[in-house]
């Protein structure tokens, strides 16, 4: 699963920063640096190679930052700060590396979720960009509101599964 993962995070890295250089030279003098809540575009800057590459840049930047503390996670699994640390610290070291494996598989996921969400912005800002509308796609719109809410919500659901998960490794079977 996670080569599949790693597969479509290169991919779409590519889609990104290619993507993104390959569209430079059809910008328009202007394109938008912010869109307000609803959608509508509220603040532009010229369209230099620089302006127009922030986005992807931050995107490489917080997905590298994700693998790193993935790699992190993989090779310190004793490192690893959990909800109840004394209950996994006891934990064999087999029983850290699965949890540790399970922390590293939803850090490749939320780099895949990180970079759908900045294809879809730098998509969504190249059509208001190259188009009579200053407004965001709604698919545009509805995803870049969309995918950080349901990382919050994956974020709480990981959090409230792991400790389960470390108890019943430990054979513990209490709430």
């Amino acid at each position: 699963m996670d080569r599949l993962t790693h597969g479509l995070n290169a991919a779409l890295s590519l889609l990104l920063v290619g993507g993104s250089l390959w569209v430079f030279p059809t910008l328009p003098a202007r394109v938008p640096r912010h869109f307000g809540l609803g959608g509508t575009a509220d603040a532009y800057w010229d369209a230099t190679l620089l302006h127009w590459m922030v986005l992807p840049t931050i995107a490489i930047v917080v997905v590298g930052g994700l693998y790193g503390a993935a790699w992190w996670v993989g090779t310190r699994p004793a490192a690893v700060s959990m909800p109840d640390q004394q209950r996994y610290d006891a934990l064999r070291p087999a029983d850290q590396r699965l949890i540790a494996g399970h922390v590293q598989t939803f850090l490749y996921g939320t780099a895949t979720a990180t970079l759908v969400l900045f294809v879809v912005a730098q998509g969504s800002t190249y059509h208001v960009a190259t188009s009579a509308t200053n407004t965001l796609p709604e698919v545009g719109w509805a995803l870049t509101l969309g995918i950080p809410v349901v990382l919050t919500i994956a974020t709480g659901a990981l959090a409230w599964w792991l400790p389960r998960r470390v108890r019943r490794l430990a054979g513990d079977r209490g709430p």
